[in-house]
């Protein structure tokens, strides 16, 4: 299903399948398929069993067993080439495994090598937001946000609005709805894609890398963001980032990639002040000095 007309890149909320190499190792979460993450209500949202996914010669995901709970935030953390990104656009459905399922709200989306029909009835659940903004330029900040429900989901013009205006306010940006993005800062052109993002409500946010290109202070803005909307709607984020800080804080699970596998999979305080793993103690060494 294709809706590349609707953004300069890739559209949040409708995916379109990429096959292009962004991963250079396979993932292998250490929990088993069927057990969810012990935090949050219990209630699982999203469950990959089994993933594999090669581009070419190179094995990006090796049988990866993920598991979030609603209105959970899980950071993923680790060295470039992980996999990381490959998991986050298959959970999104830009890319295809090979093999596995994946079950979104108890709905089985994805088997037997290809979508189910059930995708397309779930798949405004699931958001995604990228390092980069993929914002139409010559558009202002409104057009933006209700081009893809307008031309997708043949919402009106009115509720289409009132959509935007919602999802401008929850990210603190409803003064610039008639910005255009040339005339925004990096920090404020990443909120307005996660107010875009939103326009669908999505139970799941799935984020990559969104604050690498930002400073710090305007970093700690935008996940300050991701923050409001899991403790105010209870929206499920995965975020792929190196803010420890926000890891620690904010998150409800700490997922760490090493050598293609998943090391740890833990709560922030078992992962960073518990944990005897010394790959992961390396890494967040590195990441914070």
């Amino acid at each position: 299903m294709s809706h590349s007309a609707l953004t300069p890149e890739v559209p949040t909320n409708f995916p379109q399948k990429d096959n292009e190499v962004s991963e250079q190792k396979g993932i292998q979460v250490a929990a088993p398929a069927h057990t969810p993450a012990e935090s949050g209500n219990g209630q699982v949202l999203v469950e990959a069993r089994g993933l594999q996914k090669s581009f070419g010669p190179r094995k990006i995901l090796r049988n990866v067993d993920f598991t979030m709970n609603k209105g959970d935030i899980t950071v993923i953390i680790g060295k470039s080439g992980s996999g990381k990104s490959t998991l986050l656009r298959a959970l999104a459905g830009l890319t295809d495994p090979d093999e596995g399922q994946i079950i979104v709200d108890g709905q089985t989306v994805f088997a037997e090598k290809k979508r189910t029909k059930l995708w397309e009835g779930v798949r405004s659940e699931v958001g995604m937001v990228f390092q980069t903004y993929t914002l139409w330029p010559h558009m202002n900040v409104l057009d933006n946000l209700v081009l893809a429900p307008k031309k997708t989901r043949g919402v009106g013009a009115g509720e289409a609005r009132e959509r935007a205006e919602a999802a401008l306010a929850e990210v603190g940006m409803a003064h610039h709805i008639l910005s255009r993005p040339t005339q925004l800062s990096g920090g404020e052109r990443q909120r307005v894609a996660i107010a875009r993002a939103l326009m669908m409500k999505p139970k799941l946010l799935l984020c990559d890398e969104i604050t690498s290109a930002l400073d710090p202070p305007v970093a700690a803005e935008v996940l300050d963001v991701l923050r409001r909307l899991k403790e105010e709607d209870g929206i499920a984020v995965a975020l792929v980032t190196h803010d420890m800080a926000f890891a620690s804080k904010a998150a409800d699970r700490v997922v760490f990639f090493h050598d293609g596998e998943i090391a740890v999979n833990a709560t922030p305080e078992a992962a960073f002040d518990n944990c005897d793993n010394e790959d992961l103690k390396k890494f967040v060494d590195a990441v914070r000095f």
